[in-house]
């Protein structure tokens, strides 16, 4: 089987590299041992270059970029570079589908020379980085995707590229593949699921599978040209014949029938397979003449592409609502870590398609993606007494199921609803005692909904060809496909008869034969066009979340408002300040800001990361949080812009230091454009009750050895009474319900900082200590709390993380990596930013 794969190099983006100079990008495409991979150019007019490349080519079977020059921070490059690899892949016939879908990689490597004239040979370049690219396709589908990528942390620059991947032919079977597979009794694939028991039925199978492939990709590759086109003017569009793959099937199948000779039946078979071929190859390279470097088309499937990633990054993102006013109270690390690894575990997490272009570096495999628990604090109680608990038949009346079908993923898309009416209206039957009339409507009710929901939950049924939007089915006649599709005619060459031969002669089908052959193309068409879904995933997802360990959690189903997210355009100027931690520096959080920058390309972002406090962050915290706000008032008085919004990004130490620094005079003039408070793994109630002796003992030896004082205050050991301590005297007036938003980021795998103390709430040491300690950490959560919940904007919203660390490290054992993720997984801040994120800085 041979894929034509066509590789565009879009754009470069220098997002944060440390190094200027010359760089380069070469690309090559990775198969199994028993795959043939060749690379040639197809590169059009470098107009639109940068004016100091150098001129792009092929080297050992990879694609080489042009050669540019960086010398500014944010520059960006444009590339008109097009490569095109024919993969050669060995095809089983016993299962031909699975064996076409190998495992094919796009590696792209940066290279870079430090020099100050162009380098004169690629030898004089250096690798700096390698970014692994998965192609998860369908051999019938193809791939038709822009996507951008993100190189390692060491070197942040942004490639976009293009991937149109096609199956072009079968080369042709040997005539001796009947006689081989009929004397080795080896198993040829069935489409109907019935026994082979002569050469007639293996060559009618063989010609099915083979002829009925080719026609499949044929048939979606002019689905998608045709798609394409539609998303351009009228005077740039190509006339397109209509074809319907099925029906030129059944031609190709009744020509068979009637051929009586095996060698002829053999070369008839050859025959159609070489006219489907060729004509797939003009259409392909027709499709590639229309929209290679056509930037209007790298945009379509750009957006396609993200609307595809989008759906993906809000896998393992779940919710749930409590009361406001109980914000404050114990949820325990135990829980969270229950439910997390109960989910980890589970068959859904492990039947989570992959993308189309996966870069696990980027997207991050199926086990290994964050899990984002959310805790929301501004809904309605549904009644007065919590301790009701609905009955699992109730929530499955109140939950409806909408099953769409995604022409892009190529699957059912189910959004699940919740209707509050029916569970607030079975609260109030219970907590009311309300009259048996009304008890018999809500049972009513229920039982009506249960009705209408228990199907679409229960079946989940493959689509048919016809509903999706890149299949399209014509009555026109198969002429139409450009297809030779009559008898070879040709003169049948003597052949040696196989070992075990069958009669000679295929007899042609007597018995309805054209209602044989219809039902033959039907189900091969429908099983090609179906294979692509991921029925086992929706199922999983189903007994995830009905398991009564996810009582009350749901999956985050806010589609419309994450779709808006790259077109949200806010002329505001908003301006977002970092603060890093202990011993840090300015660039801590700089991945903050490049996938918030990305989230939101169209809003007025403009980021202060502050470097006002690193030169010592052993200091008083409370110095700490006067340099920081000094060094906000510099930015926005020596700014030309007129800030309208202020937000603050904290993490570990840095979210004290902001705390102290709003509560500082200087910035008491712009507390009124206070807008969003994140916090990444604070101490906001300092280290009390961590249950990490380690972390603990390691706490004092710092003190010990540093002498600093924010170690101290940190620990709660600034004085001897606890109410006078600097922690406790920053709870009281505090000011986080300024902001809109506070938004708390905190993980149960982080053993530097309790994951109370990250989530400013109750923890379970407190709750056993009725002395005086225990006392004062509870007022230190109502210092906090209080005003929050006293305020009617203020939107209080908590998330807990569970990472995927790799186990046995020294991070890992003493809580660092979980720590430090929240800063520096490019898996994590995608899935944040993209899905939830972004919405707290609009």
């Amino acid at each position: 089987v041979r894929y034509s794969l066509v590789l565009e190099l879009n754009r470069f983006t220098n997002v944060h590299l440390f190094e200027k100079g010359f760089y380069q990008i070469r690309a090559s495409v990775l198969a199994p041992v028993n795959s043939a991979v060749i690379c040639e150019s197809l590169q059009l007019d470098d107009q639109d270059c940068t004016a100091q490349e150098l001129s792009p080519g092929i080297q050992d079977n990879t694609a080489i970029s042009s050669t540019f020059k960086v010398i500014m921070k944010k520059a960006v490059i444009k590339l008109r570079n097009a490569f095109i690899f024919s993969v050669d892949v060995p095809g089983d016939m016993c299962h031909f589908i699975q064996s076409c879908t190998v495992p094919i990689t796009i590696q792209f490597q940066l290279f870079h020379a430090k020099l100050i004239t162009r380098p004169k040979n690629p030898d004089s370049l250096e690798l700096c980085s390698t970014l692994d690219v998965h192609l998860n396709y369908s051999p019938v589908y193809g791939l038709h995707y822009c996507k951008e990528d993100l190189f390692e942390y060491t070197y942040m620059a942004q490639i976009r590229y293009t991937v149109h991947m096609v199956m072009v032919d079968i080369d042709n079977p040997p005539h001796t593949l009947l006689s081989h597979c009929w004397d080795n009794s080896l198993p040829i694939l069935s489409v109907l699921n019935e026994q082979i028991t002569d050469y007639k039925d293996m060559i009618l199978n063989i010609a099915t599978v083979l002829c009925g492939t080719l026609l499949s990709a044929y048939d979606f590759l002019k689905s998608t040209f045709s798609n394409l086109q539609d998303t351009l003017p009228a005077e740039y569009r190509h006339e397109l014949l209509p074809a319907d793959a099925m029906v030129a099937l059944q031609t190709v199948l009744t020509n068979l029938s009637n051929i009586e000779s095996i060698d002829d039946a053999q070369d008839q078979v050859i025959h159609d397979l070489k006219s489907i071929s060729k004509s797939i190859h003009i259409l392909w390279f027709e499709f590639l003449e229309c929209f290679i470097h056509s930037k209007h088309i790298q945009q379509v499937l750009l957006e396609r592409f993200r609307a595809v990633q989008l759906e993906r990054l809000k896998e393992t993102c779940f919710t749930q609502s409590h009361q406001k006013e109980r914000c404050g109270e114990y949820k325990g690390a135990t829980l969270t870590s229950s439910v997390g690894n109960f989910i980890r575990s589970s068959k859904y997490m492990a039947t989570i398609p992959p993308l189309p272009l996966q870069a696990d570096d980027n997207d991050g495999e199926a086990g290994g993606i964050a899990i984002i628990m959310e805790d929301l604090f501004n809904w309605e109680p549904y009644s007065d007494n919590p301790n009701i608990s609905v009955p699992k038949h109730v929530l499955d009346a109140a939950m409806t199921e909408k099953r769409v079908w995604d022409p892009i993923m190529r699957r059912p898309h189910v959004v699940v609803q919740l209707d509050d009416t029916v569970i607030r209206k079975w609260r109030e039957s219970q907590a009311n005692e309300s009259s048996e009339d009304d008890i018999e409507d809500v049972i009513e009710t229920i039982e009506r909904r249960s009705a209408f929901n228990g199907d679409s939950r229960s079946n989940v049924t493959s689509p048919t060809p016809s509903s999706s939007t890149f299949y399209t089915t014509s009555n026109d006649e198969t002429g139409n496909l450009l297809i030779d599709l009559e008898p070879a005619g040709r003169e049948p060459a003597p052949r040696t008869a196989p070992t075990r031969p069958p009669p000679p002669i295929l007899t042609p089908l007597t018995s309805e034969p054209h209602k044989t052959v219809d039902v033959l193309a039907r189900k091969t068409i429908r099983l090609l066009k179906s294979e692509a879904t991921h029925t086992n995933f929706e199922q999983a997802r189903r007994d995830l979340i009905s398991s009564s360990l996810m009582q009350s959690i749901y999956f985050l189903t806010d589609t419309e408002g994450s779709r808006m997210m790259g077109s949200v355009f806010t002329p505001t100027p908003h301006l977002v300040v970092c603060a890093h931690g202990l011993e840090g520096a300015s660039n801590d959080l700089r991945q903050i800001r490049i996938f918030l920058q990305a989230a939101l390309p169209k809003s007025d972002l403009h980021f202060l990361m502050s470097g006002a406090y690193m030169d010592d962050t052993y200091q008083d915290i409370k110095e700490l949080g006067r340099l920081l706000a000094d060094d906000v008032v510099q930015t926005i008085i020596c700014s030309p812009k007129a800030y309208e919004r202020i937000s603050f990004v904290g993490h570990s130490l840095g979210c004290l230091v902001i705390r102290a620094a709003i509560k500082d005079p200087l910035l008491e003039a712009y507390v009124h454009k206070f807008h969003t408070y994140l916090g990444l793994s604070g101490p906001h109630l300092g280290m009390m009750y961590s249950p990490s002796y380690l972390v603990s003992g390691g706490l004092w030896l710092m003190q010990r050895l540093k002498a600093g004082k924010s170690l101290q205050q940190i620990a709660m050991k600034d004085h001897s009474d606890i109410k006078k301590s600097f922690i406790y005297s920053l709870s009281c007036n505090d000011r986080l319900y300024c902001f809109k938003h506070v938004v708390l980021i905190s993980s149960h795998q982080d053993r530097y900082v309790p994951f109370h103390s990250a989530r400013i709430e109750m923890c379970e040491g407190a709750r056993r200590d009725y002395g005086y300690n225990g006392q004062a950490y509870s007022q230190m959560v109502n210092n906090i709390m209080e005003p929050i919940i006293a305020s009617s904007t203020c939107n209080l919203v908590r998330y807990s993380v569970q990472y995927n660390i790799e186990q046995g490290s020294a991070n890992s054992m003493i809580g660092r990596a979980a720590h430090i993720a929240c800063l520096d997984s490019e898996v994590f801040l995608n899935k944040f930013f993209s899905v939830m994120g972004w919405k707290y800085f609009v």
